[in-house]
């Protein structure tokens, strides 16, 4: 069945009744013909609607959701007006197979219907797309050429700003540069207008191939009336640029009219100055030559007062030198108390031996099978024998330093001595005491060759003193050579005495007792240390009394 009429039918409101013979059934069929004509007449409206509602529309959405209520209407009234007719006509079940099987033809037609609307419907979207494309094409391209010009106004402004500072700064060269930037200025407003006829050809163009769209045309014509303003308002902009650098050019040549005045005033000005300048560089030059003539002299005075202060300086320091070597030459009164090894330090020294190098000797002595008195006489003998070596090395040694300072020589010894004391009294103090300084400075360099020469001695010397004996006190040996050459040395030597005769009286106030009481001397175990021969004592010497019923 097909429907043609678009325009509503009316709905009847009679109650006729008809018969239908049924072609497989022998009694008639009674159906109310007013019914079927509302049902036939509510499907024809509807489908009347949903024409309606499939028309074109200018957006590819509406269209889109207007067929899918179409469609759902269509599938919810469908089945009510076949019920409709079914209960009108009063037909049975062979009749509903057949009206079905038309209905579903007249639903494929709808279908196909359907399909061809839905492809008008992509093409139209597809259109539209293209046209909302290329419209937004353009739109950018529009935006684009705006910030152009808007970046070109700007560059222009900044250009004008550099251009009129240096206008403030270079006069003459300023003018021909605007006139330059000027002619550019009007290059670059020519190429804009050529640019602004180029997009308005474009847009006329456009507007040739985008009649169909409305909203385009709309939007194209606001733009051309954009652009427009924008090429009236550079219009009007160049129009003023050019008036503002012809009243700038006006300004600035009487400017530089003014500034010529100026300058040749300055030039005169300098002139002067100039010469001014010459006549003060002469006078300062004539008074730089003097002041330089002062200063030399002032220079030569001041070395000629420095010689003299140093003169008088060296003169005082050997003065002093004289004097104070002639204050400390054999006098054991004034020491040098920055001398470790003055005679007090001796002492100290001297002190320390005899309480530990002297008691491990003992031991080590007594280890190898001596009785007391050998080990304390095997003991003071390495002392003395030291001692009175040292003395006689040191005697030998003032000899040839003075020897060397008096250049006199003498063949025999006996005429040594007499020389020796006799040139000493002839050589002043001044060049003795430094001679007694270095010998004494000496010492530390020549301890090892004098410890060596000293220990042959003590072995020639004393036919009972074997290697074993000097291996087993060698700490206390090379003390005795040590302070006995220190002692030797000083101004005027250290004394030691040992010379106690046995049962001589033992004085007290210069001895003490090594482990016995008693009143008179069995033998000398340790010297007595004086600061020099007949002076005051420094250490008391150590003996061993006699007992009482010896």
């Amino acid at each position: 069945m097909s429907f043609i009429r678009i325009s509503p039918h009316r709905r009847s409101t009679r109650k006729r009744l008809f018969e239908v013979s049924s072609p497989r059934e022998e009694s008639s069929t009674e159906f109310n013909y007013d019914d079927l004509k509302n049902a036939i007449t509510d499907a024809e409206n509807d489908l009347n609607v949903m024409r309606k509602k499939l028309k074109p529309t200018k957006k590819p959405g509406g269209r889109c959701n207007s067929f899918e209520a179409v469609k759902q209407h269509f599938v919810d009234t469908v089945h009510g007006h076949i019920n409709s007719l079914n209960k009108g006509l009063g037909v049975k079940y062979q009749e509903v197979i057949k009206l079905e099987d038309d209905a579903n033809q007249e639903k494929e037609l709808h279908r196909r219907e359907q399909s061809k609307l839905e492809r008008k419907v992509k093409d139209l979207q597809s259109d539209l797309q293209k046209s909302d494309k290329t419209l937004q094409e353009k739109e950018s391209e529009i935006e684009s050429c705006k910030e152009k010009l808007q970046l070109e106004s700007k560059a222009r402004e900044n250009e004008l700003k550099k251009q009129q500072s240096e206008l403030d700064a270079r006069f003459s060269e300023q003018l021909q540069d605007k006139e330059r930037i000027i002619e550019g200025q009007k290059l670059t407003i020519t190429r804009l207008e050529e640019q602004i006829k180029t997009k308005d050809n474009d847009i006329t163009s456009l507007k040739q191939g985008q009649e169909k769209s409305n909203a385009f045309q709309e939007k194209l014509q606001r733009k051309e009336k954009e652009i427009l303003n924008m090429k009236n308002t550079n219009e009007s902009e160049k129009q003023m640029i050019v008036e503002h650098y012809k009243e700038m050019i006006q300004n600035k040549e009487k400017e530089i009219h003014s500034l010529q005045q100026v300058n040749h005033q300055f030039k005169q000005y300098v002139e002067q100055k100039e010469e001014e300048m010459k006549r003060i560089q002469v006078d300062f030059q004539r008074k730089e030559n003097t002041i330089q003539q002062l200063l030399k002299q002032r220079e030569e005075e001041k070395a000629a007062k420095e010689d003299e202060r140093k003169q008088k300086d060296e003169a005082l320091t050997r003065l002093s030198a004289i004097a104070g070597d002639r204050l400390r030459n054999n006098n054991p009164g004034i020491t040098d108390l920055s001398d470790p090894n003055r005679p007090m330090k001796i002492a100290e020294k001297f002190t320390e031996m005899y309480d530990n190098d002297w008691t491990d000797s003992m031991e080590a002595l007594e280890d190898l099978g001596l009785n007391e008195e050998e080990c304390v006489i095997m003991l003071l003998h390495f002392l003395t024998d030291s001692y009175e070596e040292c003395g006689r090395l040191v005697s030998e040694l003032d000899r040839h330093i003075e020897q060397a300072v008096t250049l006199t020589h003498c063949e025999q010894d006996g005429d040594k001595s007499d020389e020796s004391s006799s040139s000493s009294q002839n050589i002043p103090p001044e060049i003795l005491k430094p001679i007694k300084d270095i010998r004494r400075k000496m010492t530390v360099n020549n301890m090892e060759i004098l410890q060596k020469k000293l220990l042959a001695h003590l072995k020639n010397v004393r036919t009972d003193v074997k290697d074993d004996h000097i291996s087993a006190c060698s700490k206390f040996v090379a003390d005795c050579i040590k302070y006995a050459w220190m002692m030797q040395i000083q101004d005027p030597p250290v004394y030691i005495e040992w010379d106690f005769p046995s049962d001589a009286k033992i004085d007290t106030n210069i001895l003490r007792s090594y482990t016995k009481a008693g009143d008179h001397v069995d033998f000398i175990v340790w010297p007595v240390l004086y600061l020099h021969k007949d002076g005051p004592v420094l250490n008391k010497g150590v003996v061993q009394p006699k007992s009482a019923n010896k």
